[in-house]
């Protein structure tokens, strides 16, 4: 059965990251036998690496918008209309013209015999651009300034060639004629008001207007909650690595990290390139990118990464945490079947790395995660409600950045 594979270190700075698809492929069986070339269990005592700090009742101050308003939600939604690429009929408007937005069907034909991939329904063409409408990539010259001046309701055919450098080989310098029928002009939808029960059932999945913004809302409320989770954490995270001090990270630890990253990655490679020689080191040449930087920059973070870790570990001893019971059962099946696993046993075997075995990475996985969480639910959080209009300026500068 097939897989996604997950890599990376787990539990908030240990989130889990799916990289791949794929199955467990079976070791060398003379790998296996030769116990001479077992490499020793990576061994260390995180109470004499990690110094903890203050890790209870934790005051930490988070500054965002959590709080729900209809004006918020309604201008947010209205913004999210106005940007959802959908058209409607310019009612009043008949006549094509060079900068209009036109619904068609098509079919594309030679010598008579539709060709495959010529074909399509209830497209919305952006005339102007020569391009669907609210797309970037263009359609072959000549696909559509052959329809302005006609009117809504004809049938217009006419010659168009295809590109001799195009993909296919055999409409590459070919003549073809495309035939197609003008549904309406179209514009797009500028407000919520403009929406119907019909097209939000095409787009959205709801049955009418108002089961789909009542759906908005909810995701909107959740979306708050989750931001005051996430900051919450983040918080509190901060606050533990900044009052613990962490003597030294075992340089065989942050190794069996990278390995399994490592590992992880190449195995996507093998599969979707099916080359079982592919390595990560091929691939970042391919790709022009300098291999050992890369490195550098994975081992930089995952080492940063491996603190906090420890800081969790150290403070998951000390809280008696315990990767055991009906919990972890509970948190390893959550894990299996979310990724597609058939067994606990192989998504160990998965993770398993010279000098750390995957059961053991999934049982830190899982203290470090309750350790989190203890954390979190004993801190006093200070919340500061951000001006929303603000908040999203910020957002849209830091995307565009």
């Amino acid at each position: 059965m097939k897989k996604r594979v997950i890599a990376g270190i787990l539990v908030g700075v240990m989130a889990i990251s799916m990289i791949a698809c794929g199955k467990s492929e079976e070791k060398d069986s003379k790998k296996e036998t030769k116990k001479d070339k077992e490499v020793p269990t990576i061994e260390y005592n995180v109470n004499d690496l990690v110094t903890l700090g203050e890790y209870k009742n934790l005051e930490v101050t988070i500054e965002g918008h959590y709080n729900y308003s209809d004006k918020v939600f309604e201008d947010d939604f209205e913004d999210k209309i106005a940007d959802s690429g959908l058209y409607i009929p310019d009612e009043g408007k008949t006549e094509i013209k060079e900068d209009s937005i036109v619904n068609v069907d098509y079919v594309g034909s030679q010598d008579g015999v539709a060709f495959d991939g010529g074909s399509a329904e209830d497209q919305n063409i952006d005339i102007a651009n020569n391009c669907a409408a609210g797309g970037q990539s263009g359609y072959i010259k000549g696909f559509s300034e052959g329809l302005v001046g006609h009117k809504v309701g004809e049938e217009v055919a006419y010659d168009v060639k295809f590109p001799k450098d195009y993909g296919n080989e055999d409409l590459a310098g070919q003549t073809v004629v495309f035939t197609f029928k003008v549904n309406y002009i179209a514009k797009p939808i500028s407000s919520s008001k403009e929406l119907t029960d019909e097209i939000v059932s095409k787009n959205f999945g709801a049955k009418t207007v108002e089961q789909y913004i009542e759906q908005e809302k909810a995701n909107y409320k959740q979306q708050l909650e989750q931001n005051r989770q996430d900051d919450t954490k983040t918080a509190v995270l901060n606050t533990l690595i900044n009052n613990a001090k962490v003597k030294e990270v075992p340089k065989a630890l942050v190794q069996a990290r990278i390995d399994m990253v490592i590992g992880m990655q190449e195995k996507q490679l093998k599969q979707m390139s099916n080359d079982p020689s592919m390595t990560l080191k091929d691939y970042y040449e391919t790709m022009g990118t300098d291999y050992e930087a890369a490195m550098e920059s994975l081992k930089a973070e995952i080492e940063e990464d491996t603190k906090t870790e420890l800081i969790l570990q150290a403070i998951a001893e000390a809280e008696g945490i315990k990767a055991d019971g009906k919990e972890y059962n509970k948190f390893i099946e959550r894990i299996i079947q979310s990724f597609g696993y058939d067994s606990a046993d192989s998504l160990y075997k998965d993770y398993t790395v010279d000098g750390f075995d995957g059961e053991r990475y999934f049982k830190l996985a899982y203290v470090t995660e309750k350790a989190t969480e203890f954390c979190v639910d004993n801190a006093v959080v200070n919340a500061k409600e951000e001006n929303p209009t603000e908040a999203s300026k910020d957002a849209q500068k830091a995307d565009e950045e």
